[in-house]
């Protein structure tokens, strides 16, 4: 589930279009329908080969998601007390795991649009922005949830909710059975995750 998730969250990030009328998380919302029009034009470029269209998208994930806390929410109780290095050789594996998954699966999907339809904050600099996905490969409209950050004016994603599933949540719960499987060791995930990478 985790990997299937996961490509999930790459389609999504492929497919944005949105509009939006900012509500409860305008500032959040503006993020979400900024970068949704970045992203964009970094997929919809004619002129460059696929090798440096992902290179470019890989970028422009890193400045959307905050990745640094996402892996340490996924790592649960096993980020505590971690070693830095071990922490930081996790993070790169993860990060390089997930924008390899992104990648693949760049081409599955097209012609999608995205609508904002709300947010609420959960807190000051704490919001979930309301999307809506049609069109494209999709049978039907797809609801998806996105909790953003926002601090010292700089907003990032740190989840997503789709068919009911919230990403990071998902993610720590099969990240850390398998540590708990092998012996509590976080290089042991960082190890399964590099072999999944050079695969």
């Amino acid at each position: 589930m985790f990997f299937r998730i996961s490509s999930f969250l790459s389609a999504i990030l492929a497919l944005w279009i949105i509009s939006a009328d900012a509500k409860a998380g305008p500032i959040e919302e503006a993020f979400v329908q900024q970068q949704a029009f970045a992203g964009l034009e970094i997929l919809q470029d004619k002129y460059i080969g696929e090798t440096e269209k992902n290179v470019a998208f890989g970028k422009f994930i890193d400045s959307v998601i905050d990745s640094r806390k996402v892996a340490r929410f996924v790592l649960g109780k096993y980020a505590r007390g971690l070693d830095s290095a071990v922490f930081d050789d996790f993070k790169h594996a993860f990060d390089a795991y997930a924008k390899n998954i992104y990648q693949d699966n760049l081409t599955k999907f097209g012609g999608e649009s995205l609508i904002v339809t709300g947010s609420i904050d959960r807190k000051p600099g704490d919001a979930i922005v309301n999307t809506i996905i049609s069109g494209g490969a999709l049978e039907k409209p797809l609801n998806v949830r996105w909790r953003v950050r926002t601090k010292d004016g700089i907003s990032k994603i740190i989840d997503l909710e789709a068919f009911g599933i919230w990403l990071a949540v998902q993610q720590r719960s099969e990240i850390t059975s398998y540590i708990a499987n092998n012996g509590g060791k976080v290089k042991a995930a960082t190890n399964m995750l590099q072999k999944r990478v050079a695969n």
